[in-house]
C-alpha cells in the first residue's frame, strides 16, 4: 500500500503557492516530494543541478502518480513529472514536509535574486526562514 499526502506550501513572502504530492516509496527510497505546480522561473537557469529538481523516469511510478491525480480534483496527467532532489533519503512525513518547505523557500529566493541553492540555503537559515 502506497502512503501519500497531497499538500500545498505558500512561501513566507507569498510569491509562490506550490502543490506537492508526498509519496512513501518504501524503505529503499523513502518519501519523495513530487512537484505538481508549474513554476515560472522567469528566465533563470532550470537545469536539474541548479534547481534541485529531478524528472521521474520509472514508468510504474509515473502511472501510479498520474492515476492518483486523475482520481482527485487534479485533472490530466503531468508530464514531465518532477520531484525534489535531496541529498539523502527522507523516511518521515514530517521531514519530507520540511524538505518541501526548504525547497520552496530557496526556489522563491532563487527566482527573485538568483544565486546557488547552497548559498541561498545558508542565507535563509540565518534569517530563520528555514531550518534544514
Amino acid at each position: 500500500m502506497m502512503l501519500y499526502e497531497n499538500n500545498f506550501y505558500i512561501t513566507h513572502d507569498r510569491s509562490q503557492d506550490i502543490e506537492f504530492l508526498f509519496v512513501d516509496l518504501g524503505s529503499d527510497i523513502g518519501w519523495r516530494a513530487y512537484i505538481l505546480s508549474h513554476i515560472d522561473y522567469k528566465g533563470r537557469d532550470t537545469s536539474c543541478s541548479t534547481i534541485h529538481r529531478l524528472t521521474e523516469s520509472d514508468e510504474h511510478r509515473k502511472r501510479l502518480i498520474n492515476n492518483f491525480m486523475s482520481n482527485t480534483r487534479i485533472t490530466g496527467a503531468i508530464s514531465p513529472l518532477h520531484y525534489i532532489c535531496w541529498s539523502k533519503a527522507v523516511y518521515s512525513l514530517e521531514d519530507i514536509r520540511e524538505v518541501a518547505k526548504t525547497w520552496s523557500e530557496i526556489t522563491s529566493y532563487y527566482i527573485k535574486h538568483g544565486g546557488s541553492f547552497p548559498t541561498i540555503q545558508r542565507t535563509l537559515k540565518k534569517r530563520g526562514v528555514i531550518s534544514f
